[in-house]
């Protein structure tokens, strides 16, 4: 599915057909927001996330080569305003801080997303996949979930190819010693 060629759509994106771009996001937004969800951990922030990548990819569509593949171009416009949205937030917490602005500060509700995660299961594995370094999150969303190919995730992530199936299988490795740990932790602290 990940590495459909999209050429007809490309071309027609290029032009700035309209029904290509409704085409192109009645096929992608869903993965486009599962992408931004998992890397941000926050419903609110993958809705304004995706949103802008619609937006980017109108203004950027004279980018795109007549042999690309879409989704990789997208998943790459997400992950791009991801990492300057974390910038930003960095930056805005920094201020706040310099303020004393954040004293007092009360843990948010949990948000609908985490709402949503029902089945332990799912909640181990969401919550393992928080805690893991960015490097290895970003992989493991777009090879393991998203489907994308190593060389995908290579050109969407600006790495190696190499480096893209060694991330990965850290990843996967960190995932699997992370899932017991957290299940001991949620039955109270797995002290025998």
């Amino acid at each position: 599915m990940a590495g459909e060629p999209d050429p007809e759509i490309v071309l027609k994106l290029r032009k700035g057909d309209a029904s290509a771009l409704h085409e192109a996001y009645r096929r992608f937004q869903p993965r486009i927001f599962s992408y931004l969800a998992r890397l941000s951990g926050r419903h609110e922030v993958a809705q304004d996330l995706s949103s802008e990548v619609w937006c980017r990819a109108v203004a950027k569509r004279h980018t795109l080569r007549p042999d690309s593949q879409l989704l990789p171009w997208l998943f790459t416009i997400a992950r791009n305003l991801f990492f300057s949205y974390c910038r930003w937030r960095r930056r805005d917490e920094h201020y706040l801080n310099e303020l004393e602005l954040v004293h007092g500060r009360v843990d948010p509700p949990p948000t609908p997303l985490e709402v949503t995660l029902s089945s332990e299961q799912e909640a181990l594995l969401e919550e393992a996949l928080q805690r893991l370094p960015q490097r290895y999150r970003d992989v493991l969303i777009l090879v393991g979930i998203e489907g994308l190919s190593h060389e995908q995730a290579a050109q969407v992530s600006g790495i190696r190819c190499e480096a893209v199936r060694k991330r990965f299988s850290r990843g996967v490795q960190l995932m699997k010693e992370a899932i017991p740990r957290a299940g001991k932790a949620m039955n109270g602290g797995g002290a025998s």
